[in-house]
């Protein structure tokens, strides 16, 4: 049985602490990687300057892994579907249910469900207004599957913002190129300058994207 630990992540503008339990051993959801940092710092400074911005707003998160960045959400008031594949749900529902009394007590709500991208199952989803997507372009083969479950998901009225580590590998970089044309033909987004993210948490190695789906003429 793989070892757990705990990672203190702070959301300073509301004086709260979230307790991430993350594995020491393991493949996939065992850590928070750092682009779930930078996008949910991020999301704290969107919050700070609007406190509005999430307040009562129905958000899927895919890929959720740990579900740093759903679980920031539902603090700032968000109702907050964290989606991810079926055997790795475990670690993402602990984390809900160990933040539980944080997320309550901001007015949120947080779940978590199974979902795998390019599947039926995206069929029994509601449109929400927000779309997440932290580091979820890996490998080449699930780039399309991804990126159909997010125009799937998505209505017109749905913001999507993806967070994404530019890794240096080939494979990486194809994956990235083939997610960015894809996305380019469904959605009109921009890239959110460094100047916008958190002081301390972002780096020109993690890009965050926002953008909304085309309309369909």
């Amino acid at each position: 049985m793989s070892q757990t630990f705990v990672r203190n992540f702070d959301l300073e503008s509301i004086k709260k602490t979230l307790q991430m339990q993350q594995k020491s051993v393991g493949d996939v959801s065992c850590v928070i990687w750092d682009a779930a940092i930078v996008l949910s710092k991020y999301l704290e400074i969107l919050c700070s300057n609007n406190q509005e911005y999430l307040k009562n707003k129905q958000v899927i998160e895919l890929g959720a892994g740990l579900g740093c960045a759903g679980l920031v959400a539902a603090c700032f008031g968000a109702h907050v579907t964290m989606t991810d594949l079926p055997e790795v749900l475990e670690n993402l529902t602990n984390n809900i249910e160990c933040n539980k009394p944080i997320w309550e007590s901001c007015g949120g709500s947080a779940q978590a469900r199974a979902l795998k991208w390019g599947s039926s199952d995206i069929d029994t989803f509601s449109s929400p207004d927000v779309l997440l997507a932290t580091d979820c372009v890996y490998y080449k083969e699930s780039v399309e599957p991804l990126v159909q479950t997010m125009v799937a998901l998505s209505s017109d009225k749905t913001e999507v913002i993806v967070c994404q580590e530019e890794r240096d590998s080939e494979q990486q970089q194809q994956s990235w190129k083939l997610f960015t044309e894809l996305f380019t033909k469904h959605f009109e987004y921009t890239k959110v300058p460094l100047m916008d993210q958190h002081s301390l948490y972002s780096t020109d190695e993690i890009v965050i994207l926002r953008g909304r789906k085309k309309s369909q003429l």
